[in-house]
């Protein structure tokens, strides 16, 4: 099973109307089918935000909600690899804001260590520039998948 992650997709950095338009499409899908949505955020300034204002996509109550002082989402949220394993869910996708590299990368890295297959979404992870982001072919050497948005069917 599928488990859609997506790393700092608050209002104050995820701007790019292009990138919420693209992977707004994913999140709908995921919702329709009953996946597994993520919305993590490493960033301090939102510590105090209510679960339902951390992403611009709006989580839920059946969507899980993390936050984590450490830009490696797995590093940061105690026994998140496990509890994951432990749902069935064998691969990450993975979208959202990076600092070239920052919490994506370092997520989707860690996601592969923890034995997940991993897919990062080209067109839906952007710097704070809001433009993508260089390391999609490193990301590849490091064996994750990179696909477009589109492009990727979710198993549920």
């Amino acid at each position: 099973m599928d488990a859609l992650l997506l790393i700092d997709t608050d209002d104050t950095g995820f701007t790019s109307q292009e990138a919420i338009e693209t992977l707004g499409g994913i999140v709908g899908r995921t919702r329709a089918v009953g996946g597994v949505l993520i919305f993590a955020s490493t960033k301090e300034e939102l510590a105090d935000r209510e679960d339902a204002e951390i992403s611009v996509y709006g989580p839920d109550e059946e969507d899980l909600v993390l936050r984590s002082d450490n830009p490696d989402i797995f590093e940061g949220v105690e026994d998140l690899a496990a509890g994951l394993h432990d749902m069935a869910v064998d691969r990450i996708v993975i979208a959202g804001l990076d600092d070239d590299p920052g919490a994506v990368w370092a997520s989707a890295m860690a996601g592969l260590v923890c034995n997940f297959d991993v897919i990062v979404l080209s067109d839906s992870v952007i710097d704070a520039d809001g433009v993508p982001v260089a390391w999609m072919a490193a990301a590849e050497e490091a064996g994750a998948m990179v696909k477009r948005t589109a492009d990727t069917w979710l198993r549920m």
